[in-house]
Formats: C-alpha cells, sequence, structure tokens
C-alpha cells in the first residue's frame, strides 16, 4: 500500500524507515547487547537445522554438479533424465560427504582412545616423577620457597573440602554440555536432510529468491547484489576446498616428518596439525600447542625438535604449498586477515575464523571497487601510490588522462596555455 501519491516520498518513506530500523538496532546491541546476544542465541537454536542444511548443501553442491555432468554427459547421453541426474548425484553427493565423516571419526576416536594409557603412563611414571625431582632440588636450594610451600600445604583439607562442595554443579554443567552436544548432534543430522531437499530443489529455491529481490530493489542494486553473491560463492568454495586439500598435504607431511624423527603419537598430532591448518594464521599455533604437550609428556628432550618442525613445516606451506593452492594472494594485507579472523571468531566461533578471511576479502573487494567508481567520478587516480603522498599535497594534480599515465601539475599546464 502506498502511503503518498508521489513515487519520490514513498521511496524517501522507506530509506526513513530503514534509517531508524538500523539505528535502533545499534542502540539495542550497545546497550542491551546482553538482552540482544540472548535472543539471536535463541534464534540460532531455532534455525539451527536450516544453517546446517544450507552449509552441508554448500559443500554438497559441488560434488553433486560433477555427479551430474558425468551422468548426462556418459550414461543418459541419448535420452537425457534431468530428475534422474538430479535425485543420483544428490545421493551420491551425500554418500561421499556420510564417508568423508565417517572417516575422520574412525581416524580420530580410535587414535586417541589407543593413546589415552600411553599418555596416562607418562603422566605418572614420567612427567609426575620428573615434577617432583625438580621441585624437591628447588626446595632444597631454598629454605624460604620451602617455608611458603609447608605453610600452604596446611591448608589442603580445606582446599579438599571446597573442591569436594564444587563437584555437584560441575557434574550438572558437564550434564548440560552433554545435553547440548546431543542437540547438535541431532540438528547436525537433521541438517543432512534438509540439505539433501535443499539440493534437490534447488533451481526452485534460487528463483523464488531472484523474484524476491528483483521485486524489492532498483536494477542496480539487485545486479550488485547477484554479483555479491556470485562472487561470495566463488570465493568460499575455492578457498574452503583448497584449505581441505592443504591441510590434507601437511597432514601427510607431518606424519612423515614425524615418522623420520622418530616422535611419539604419529598419528594423533598429525590428524589435529592437518586439521587446525584450516584455520588461517592462528591454526598452526591452535594444533601445536597440543602437539607440543603430548611430545613433552612422551619425550621431553624431543619437544625442542618438534617445535622447529614445526615451524619449518608451517613455512613450506605458507611460502611455497599454500600459494600454489590457494593462489598468490587472497587480496587481502595481513592485517585484515588477522582482523577478519579476530572479528568472524569472536561472533561465530571456529566456523568463522574458516570463513572469515573469504567473506571479508569479498567485502574488501567491493567496497574498494565503490572507492574507486567515487574517484573516477572526481577525475582522481585511483592507483594506491597516489594516496601515498603527505594528504596536504593530494589534490594538487589535474588527473585528466588514463591512471597509467602520471598526472600533468595544473601549474605546468598554465605555463604552457601561455607559451
Amino acid at each position: 500500500m502506498k502511503l503518498f501519491p508521489d513515487k519520490k516520498y514513498n521511496v524517501i518513506l522507506k530509506y526513513v524507515i530503514a534509517v531508524i530500523v538500523i539505528a535502533l538496532i545499534l542502540v539495542l546491541a550497545m546497550f542491551r547487547w546482553d538482552t540482544v546476544k540472548s535472543l539471536f542465541s535463541v534464534v540460532m537454536s531455532i534455525f539451527e537445522p536450516i544453517i546446517w542444511g544450507a552449509v552441508i548443501a554448500f559443500i554438497m553442491n559441488p560434488i553433486m554438479k560433477n555427479a551430474e555432468s558425468f551422468l548426462s554427459r556418459f550414461i543418459f547421453r541419448k535420452k537425457p533424465r534431468p530428475k534422474l541426474c538430479r535425485a543420483l548425484g544428490v545421493l551420491f553427493a551425500t554418500l561421499v560427504f556420510l564417508l568423508v565423516i565417517v572417516v575422520i571419526i574412525m581416524s580420530v576416536i580410535p587414535e586417541i582412545i589407543s593413546n589415552i594409557p600411553g599418555i596416562y603412563d607418562g603422566i605418572r611414571y614420567d612427567l609426575l616423577p620428573g615434577l617432583q625431582n625438580w621441585a624437591s632440588k628447588v626446595l632444597a636450594d631454598n629454605p624460604s620457597i620451602a617455608d611458603i610451600v609447608s605453610r600452604e600445604l596446611s591448608d589442603i583439607g580445606s582446599t579438599v573440602q571446597q573442591v569436594l562442595s564444587n563437584i555437584v554443579p560441575r557434574l550438572q554443567n558437564f550434564l548440560v554440555s552433554l545435553f547440548d552436544f546431543a542437540n547438535s548432534v541431532k540438528n547436525f543430522v537433521f541438517g543432512i536432510i534438509v540439505a539433501i531437499y535443499f539440493l534437490l530443489s534447488k533451481e526452485s529455491l534460487q528463483t523464488q529468491a531472484k523474484k524476491f529481490i528483483v521485486a524489492n530493489f532498483s536494477e542496480d542494486t539487485y545486479r550488485n547484489i547477484f554479483r555479491f553473491t556470485h562472487n561470495t560463492n566463488s570465493a568460499l568454495l575455492n578457498f574452503i576446498y583448497g584449505k581441505v586439500i592443504d591441510s590434507l598435504i601437511i597432514g601427510v607431511l607431518c606424519c612423515i616428518g614425524m615418522l623420520i624423527l622418530r616422535m611419539p603419537y604419529v598419528m594423533i598430532i598429525s590428524i589435529i596439525i592437518g586439521i587446525t591448518n584450516i584455520i588461517p594464521i592462528f591454526g598452526p599455533f591452535i594444533g601445536a600447542i597440543p602437539g607440543a604437550i603430548l611430545v613433552l609428556i612422551a619425550e621431553p628432550k624431543k619437544v625442542i625438535w618438534f617445535i622447529v618442525f614445526i615451524i619449518l613445516l608451517q613455512q613450506l606451506d605458507g611460502n611455497i604449498i599454500g600459494p600454489r593452492i590457494l593462489g598468490s594472494k587472497i587480496g587481502l594485507s595481513p592485517f585484515w586477515m588477522l582482523f577478519s579472523i579476530i572479528i568472524f571468531g569472536s561472533m561465530f566461533g571456529i566456523v568463522g575464523m574458516i570463513v572469515g578471511v573469504p567473506l571479508f576479502a569479498v567485502a574488501y573487494d567491493l567496497l574498494n571497487g565503490y572507492v574507486n567508481s567515487k574517484l573516477r567520478e572526481k577525475n582522481m587516480p585511483t592507483d594506491d601510490e597516489y594516496y601515498m603522498m603527505s594528504a596536504v599535497d593530494i589534490g594538487k594534480v589535474q588527473n585528466t588522462v588514463p591512471d597509467s599515465e602520471p598526472p600533468v601539475p595544473i601549474e605546468l599546464e598554465r605555463e604552457e596555455d601561455k607559451k
């Protein structure tokens, strides 16, 4: 329903309402952040199966498309059957996705279970006696420290009672965490089912979304939206699949290197290094910490060699393997990569740390294109080198030539006109 007969005023009204709504959301986020966060958590918990389904469908979609292409080209070439090809493609993509999950679980869980006794024995018979001997030596050489320790030990009884009194609430928290984990598993299973329906009706959902966007936005706006979604889809797919391949190679190289160096817990540490390598920048550090702890428990003398090996491995990945797979650069400086990982990680956890870099790269590219278009409207250069000069000197040159040629100073141009 239109409130004004003039279309211009209706457009202005829409923008005013949008600005008011955005301002209210920002005010609530600033002064009632706990309420907004709890409301956001409730909404996310309700839509969690749908979100899982969208993410899983996004991952399975390239597999389904390749399977469809193979079937249509070699199996149903003479008599096309698109619906059957789609159903078989979805079935194949689902089986591949489930197979990958099963392989990961069967690789990680048995390895962890088999290494628990060794970790326990290492703590009990190697680490703790070594710490006790070190502590005894320090106390013997420092009587003042021994007096402080003896006074602290007198409070062990009260400390034990306090710990026992806190067991019940901690047990309750554990049960709550266990329930949340079971609920997440349930939502993940439902997400797989939702993903199957997403893929089966992909064209219909895309058509409905496009109709809604075209109906509610101007031509320039909806073209920018379509361009943004296309670029985001390409960036995310290339980044995620490239990172998975890169992490698989790093995991295999870590396993080979640890076998050559005869280090303990080869499989479990290699799996940890490979999985955490998916996270940009922080991934190597996240994976190296538990690996170093395991090596320290089993063979403390080799922990330094392990750290050196991981540093060399990550340098190999960052300078040779990663650029070969992901490309020479993502388009972001190290600062913006770190910025995107921190922001998206704080908002969406591990998933945000993984997808934050490509998402921010797309947004950065769009913003950079917008800035360059505005500069061209002002007949200003778009090269970064021009804006490296002092700020007071910007604008003293006249850019009437393409960006590839140097701008002509206004003073020289006037002198030539006089001649």
